[in-house]
């Protein structure tokens, strides 16, 4: 590889040497031309080693052509000699000679003929991704109003899709849905319903002996009173009173409870009835003293008591 190398720069040296040896060409005032390699130059002359051998003779420099002046200027030997035998061109000659500066027409792409108004703007893709979402927005404001009034959700989403805005805006405007009370069958039927007990002496808890403490008087049938019920002992409701209380109740005869009174506690207050007005599944409304009306619920009764008046 080390002889390959060597050969290599050997014929690159030999490459260069021969070009070298190539002179320019150089041509005289009378039309002739000389070939070949500057060998020397001074103020007046140059000599040149001719291509096919030998030398020139020395030839002024006022003999060469402007051209050659000028190529002879860049020769290191010889420009300090022909500089002052070198015309530059004037000004205007060199502006004579350029060629005139066309300006060429700008093509210019044409815009798109998009056309104009509010319809146009919302069928760009822009234009229906904002429909899109403004849609789903009012799906979503519907839903909310439906859990704000209490309204079904199916209902109000679907109404909203088929009437945008509108249809929300509807259910907005009405009322807040409160679900129906549950009707108790039974109750309904016990309201509706009255009960008359017939006087078969002294009921089961008087039978057994229960009484309150206290002396007093003995009402119908022997019964001792006062007799007080308390909670937790007793549950109070419709049928406590038809059975207990049945001379008080609205079907019995004035002088049935004649001399009583029924004293209720309730977690409100006190309360002395003197007849039973009428009753319902929550609540028995009684008559007090002066005619007045008096309700009480049953959960919140603590104590009755039957006592001579």
């Amino acid at each position: 590889m080390r002889w390959l190398r060597q050969l290599a720069a050997v014929c690159l040296l030999g490459w260069v040497t021969a070009l070298g040896l190539l002179g320019a060409e150089y041509k005289l005032n009378d039309g002739s031309v000389l070939s070949g390699e500057l060998i020397s130059a001074d103020k007046e002359s140059f000599v040149l080693r001719l291509d096919g051998g030998g030398y020139s003779p020395k030839t002024d420099w006022g003999k060469l052509s402007d051209e050659s002046l000028l190529a002879m200027s860049k020769q290191p030997k010889a420009a300090k000699f022909v500089e002052p035998y070198v015309t530059l061109p004037t000004a205007e000659e060199v502006r004579r000679e350029r060629k005139p500066f066309k300006v060429a027409e700008a093509q210019r792409v044409p815009h798109p003929q998009v056309p104009k108004g509010a319809f146009a703007a919302i069928m760009t893709p822009g234009g229906l991704f904002f429909l899109g979402l403004m849609y789903l927005a009012n799906i979503f404001f519907g839903f909310e109003v439906a859990r704000f009034r209490w309204r079904s959700p199916v209902l109000v989403c679907g109404l909203s899709a088929v009437l945008p805005i509108i249809g929300p805006l509807i259910f907005l405007a009405m009322p807040k849905w409160a679900p129906p009370e549950e009707v108790n069958a039974t109750a309904v039927a016990m309201d509706a319903t009255t009960l008359s007990v017939a006087d078969s002496g002294p009921s089961l808890v008087q039978q057994m002996g229960l009484r309150a403490g206290g002396a007093g008087g003995s009402g119908r049938g022997g019964e001792e009173l006062p007799r007080t019920f308390r909670k937790g002992e007793f549950t109070f409701n419709r049928r406590f009173f038809e059975t207990q209380f049945e001379q008080f109740l609205p079907s019995a005869s004035p002088e049935a409870a004649a001399g009583l009174a029924m004293d209720i506690t309730t977690t409100a207050g006190h309360v002395v009835a003197t007849k039973i007005n009428r009753m319902n599944a929550t609540e028995v409304i009684v008559q007090v003293a002066g005619g007045d009306e008096s309700p009480a619920e049953y959960g919140s009764i603590l104590e009755v008591t039957l006592r001579q008046a």
